[in-house]
Order: C-alpha cells, then sequence, then structure tokens
C-alpha cells in the first residue's frame, strides 16, 4: 500500500505525541515522515520532504504558520494545511482561511472533528494526484503525438518527399540552410534473431533509442539532431556547421551503448549535403555506406566517401584478377610445397572475392564456399582431399555464421589450411610407396641410363616436384643417390670379380671409364685400380 506523507509541527513536545496517537494515521492511509518543533525547522522540513498534508500550531518560535502560508502561496504550492491553535483568535483564523489553510482547529483537539477535516483533506491530495495524473498523461501524449508527427515528416523527407520540408521547417527545429548528414546504425548481432522474444526486443530497441536521443540532446556541436526508425534500423537526421561532427557524434554513441547495454552497434554515415531538402540524398548515401558494414571491422563507423575509395583502392591492388587462375596458383604452390606462396595467394583470392562480392554479403559466402570446394575437387584428383559429405554443409554453416567478411576470411583460412594439411596426411601413405617403388626402381636400373625426368615420368610426378620429393623423404638429390647406389655395387664388382675396370663400370651404368674412375675416387679416395690393389695387399 502507497501512503500519503504528513509532517507534524508543534513546539510543545506532549502536543506532539498526542497527536500521533489521536488518529489512526496508517489506517487512514498516511505516514507521519517528519516532526518540527518551531517554525523554522517547519520551513526546512517542507522544503527537504515534501510532504503531502501538514498539521501544524499557528503561532510557533521562529516563523509564524501565516508567514509559511505565504510562502507556500508564492511558490505556487497546493500542499492542505491545518491549523491548530491554543487560542480562538479571529484574525489568526481569518488570514488562515484567506491564504488557503484547510481549516483551523482549537485546542484541545476534538478527535472527531480532526479525524473529518483530515479525511477531507485525503479527497483534496486524490483529486489534486488525480489531476497530476491526468495532466502529466495529456501533457505525454501531446509530446509523444508531436514526436510520432515529426517522425512521420522526417520518414517522408527521407524517402524524397520533399512536401514534408514546409511543415518540418515550421517546427523551428530544423533549418534548410544548415547541411545535413544522414546516419544510420543497425545493432551487429541482430537483434531478431531467434533467441531474442518479441519484448525483448522491443526493450532493447526503447533501451539504444534513448541513449541516442539523451546523447544528440546534449552534444554541443549539433544544431539539430532527430531520431528515427527506419526498416529495422535507428536512423539520426544531423545538422551541423563542423564536418567532423557527425564521425564525433556516431563514435561517441558506438561507446556509450556499448558501455551501458554491452551491444555492438554497425554504424554509417552518409555524404554531408548542403541543405535539409536533399536529406534523401544522405540517407541513400549512407545505406550504401552500411552495406560495407559486413566488409568493415566490427564497430566500425563507415564513412560514404571513404567506403568508396577503400573500394577502388583494393580493387587496383589486385594482382592475379580471377578466380580460377587464382585456385590453379594455389594448387601449383601446395604440390610445389611453396607455403610463402600459399599464404600471399590466399590473400589475394579473399581480396578478389571481395571484389567480385561488390559489397554483397551472400555472394561472398557463396563465393568462398565455392572456392573451397573447387579446390577440394582439385586435390581430390591428386590423392588428397576429402570426399563429398556432412562436412561440406557444415563448412557453408561455418562461414555463414560468420558477422563480418573478417572472420569469414579467417575461417575460410582455417578450412582450407586443414582441408591441405589432410590432404599432406592423406598422401603421406601414397608418397611412402610412391619412394619405395622407386627405390626399388632405381636398384633394379642403375646400370641404365636413368635419369630425374624418366623417374619422375614413372610415377606421374612432374620433375620439380619429383625433385623436391625425394630430397624431402631421402635426403639426398636424385643424382647423388643414384651415384652412390652405382658406387656400391661397383666396389662390390671390384673386390669380388677379376672384371676390368671398363667391365665393372659399364656394368655400373658408366659409359665413359675416366668418368667412372673419377665418381670412384671421390666415393673412396683412390681411384679402382689402386683400392683393389691396397685391399689385395
Amino acid at each position: 500500500m502507497e501512503y500519503m506523507t504528513l509532517l507534524i509541527a508543534d513546539d510543545e513536545p506532549v502536543i506532539l505525541r498526542g497527536l500521533k496517537k489521536l488518529l489512526p494515521w496508517e489506517e487512514m492511509g498516511l505516514s507521519i515522515i517528519g516532526e518540527a518543533n518551531d517554525g523554522e525547522e517547519l520551513r526546512q522540513q517542507i522544503v527537504r520532504l515534501q510532504p503531502q498534508l501538514v498539521i501544524s500550531d499557528i503561532s510557533m518560535p521562529g516563523s509564524s504558520g501565516i508567514e509559511i502560508m505565504r510562502e507556500l502561496q508564492a511558490q505556487g504550492s497546493r500542499i492542505p494545511v491545518i491549523f491548530i491553535s491554543a487560542f480562538q483568535e479571529f484574525d489568526y483564523a481569518r488570514d488562515a482561511v484567506k491564504l488557503g489553510a484547510l481549516d483551523y482547529l482549537v485546542k484541545p483537539i476534538d478527535k472527531n472533528q480532526l479525524e473529518q477535516v483530515v479525511r477531507r483533506a485525503i479527497g483534496i491530495i486524490r483529486e489534486q494526484c488525480n489531476e497530476e495524473l491526468t495532466q502529466e498523461r495529456l501533457s505525454y501524449y501531446e509530446q509523444k503525438s508531436r514526436l510520432d508527427a515529426t517522425e512521420k515528416l522526417v520518414n517522408g523527407l527521407l524517402d524524397g518527399d520533399r512536401r514534408a520540408l514546409p511543415s518540418l521547417l515550421e517546427t523551428e527545429a530544423l533549418n534548410n540552410t544548415v547541411p545535413v548528414t544522414v546516419c544510420v546504425l543497425e545493432v551487429e548481432e541482430q537483434i531478431h534473431h531467434e533467441r531474442w522474444e518479441e519484448q525483448e526486443r522491443n526493450l532493447v530497441q526503447f533501451a539504444i533509442a534513448n541513449i541516442i536521443r539523451e546523447n544528440l540532446q546534449q552534444h554541443e556541436q549539433l544544431e539539430c539532431g532527430l531520431l528515427v526508425f527506419k526498416e529495422d534500423r535507428f536512423v539520426i537526421l544531423i545538422q551541423h556547421t563542423d564536418e567532423d561532427t557527425p564521425r564525433e557524434c556516431m563514435h561517441l554513441l558506438q561507446a556509450n551503448i556499448a558501455e551501458y547495454l554491452k551491444i555492438e552497434m554497425g554504424c554509417a554515415i552518409g555524404q554531408t549535403c548542403a541543405e535539409l531538402s536533399l536529406a534523401a540524398v544522405s540517407y541513400q548515401s549512407a545505406l550504401e555506406a552500411l552495406k560495407r558494414k559486413y566488409f568493415a571491422r566490427t564497430g566500425s563507423v563507415i564513412e560514404y566517401d571513404i567506403a568508396v575509395d577503400d573500394e577502388q583502392m583494393m580493387t587496383d591492388s589486385i594482382v592475379i584478377s580471377s578466380l580460377p587462375d587464382l585456385h590453379t596458383e594455389l594448387i601449383r604452390a601446395w604440390t610445389a610445397l611453396e607455403p610463402m606462396r600459399m599464404e600471399q595467394l590466399l590473400e589475394q583470392l579473399f581480396m578478389c572475392i571481395r571484389r567480385e562480392a561488390k559489397s554483397q554479403r551472400y555472394t561472398a559466402v557463396t563465393s568462398t564456399y565455392n572456392s573451397i570446394l573447387t579446390l577440394n575437387r582439385e586435390l581430390l584428383q591428386r590423392g588428397g582431399g576429402i570426399e563429398q559429405d556432412h562436412t561440406n554443409s557444415d563448412w557453408l554453416s561455418r562461414l555463414d555464421a560468420c558477422a563480418t567478411y573478417e572472420q569469414l576470411t579467417y575461417e575460410a583460412c582455417h578450412i582450407l589450411r586443414s582441408l591441405l594439411q589432410q590432404s599432406s596426411n592423406k598422401s603421406g601413405g601414397k608418397e611412402l610407396t610412391l619412394l619405395t617403388e622407386t627405390k626399388l626402381y632405381i636398384e633394379q636400373h642403375y646400370n641404365d641410363n636413368i635419369t630425374l625426368e624418366t623417374v619422375a615420368a614413372r610415377v606421374y610426378m612432374n620433375p620439380y616436384y619429383f625433385s623436391s620429393f625425394f630430397k624431402k623423404h631421402t635426403g639426398q638429390n636424385f643424382k647423388n643417390y643414384v651415384t652412390d647406389i652405382r658406387m656400391k655395387h661397383a666396389l662390390k664388382l671390384l673386390l669380388e670379380t677379376d672384371n676390368l675396370v671398363y667391365e665393372i663400370a659399364e656394368l655400373v651404368g658408366y659409359n665413359n671409364v675416366r668418368h667412372f674412375s673419377d665418381m670412384f675416387k671421390k666415393q673412396y679416395g683412390r681411384v679402382p685400380q689402386e683400392y683393389r690393389q691396397a685391399c689385395k695387399s
């Protein structure tokens, strides 16, 4: 139960104690919130406690009740006052009634008489409360009606309806000769997501709108700032003379909303136009800038002119212009074991995707997904990659869940690196088999005219990659490995047979005996004949 508040005053403590016990105040809906022992204290208590009813002795030290009533009347106060006095003084009673006192009671106070007066006071207080409530409601609805009408006109102006301009100028809040910039704010994590109930969305929108309006009112550099809610976005029409004002205002709004509501807002600033009638032009440019929100960092303020310049610079910086070319180069770099080159190509790939997406989020996501599928198909043809299964749909879900293009590129790089790593692991067993086959072939054909090109062709590798592959797994280049095999067999023939040196050279694959002798000496420190003699002696 909400009690009405009562303040009592008398310079005699026994009277104060008696007043508190005389009536069942709480049952009547009253709560005694303070007591005063003289006129000055009563004055201070009225200012501090703002009671709804006062019962006071009319004559107390410090200041009389009549003086306090005159002060209340001068302030426009409507607090009902009941005076009590030890004397039936006509002048006091007349002045008290003239100044608006509710009644004048003579001590000793009659309980029934006091109760009747108090109940009459309660009725008056209720009427006053109802009047104030009604007035507040009227004031609220009048203000809301004006605000709704202004927002409707602003919405029309932003849509290009210049018929709204004269009515807006009549409000005196706007000036057609002051530059105008339209800014658009959007919740980064859409509050229309399934996890948000409608009531929660409404509360969030209400809270954001309050912060925006409060900031607009407090910003000293703004000539005018109006907020409308349009197509699930917060649209702010700003009139200003300083060109930096919109940027400063939006950064401040983002910071305050993040601090108080823990919500990130994407923000776009349209181009500044010379007059209010061109607000629709500024609004459309703000929407164009907002489309690039996906391609900006979280919490960025995107300015239309700067966004256009950045887009052009990004386009000009691309080296390889087509996605198919980039896919081919990426596979080539992977095959050639060039990780640094792959990183450079990935960077170019995502720049190319962004350029071709033309600020469209859906296009960026699908193009990135298709690039991953294309690269996976290429890897499958080379014995790597991942077979088509639920993993592919998982890739698309992961990419689509990214809030910004920056996050998308990070996630896509993670998928691609994982894919290439799995391909390398998957091809690891195959590589081991190929290495075994290669070594066996060399062991069986070391005495033939075998070359790196002929052996690479047998395992379906290009010579460049085969050379890297062979050295990676043996620690030797191909030519030295073949020489070691030939020298091993030559040494065996030299020590176990009586074959002449030129015969041994031919048996291990050398047509030039001088070249064979040089290679043998390089391997074992002596030419073949000297080595044989040294071993026999």
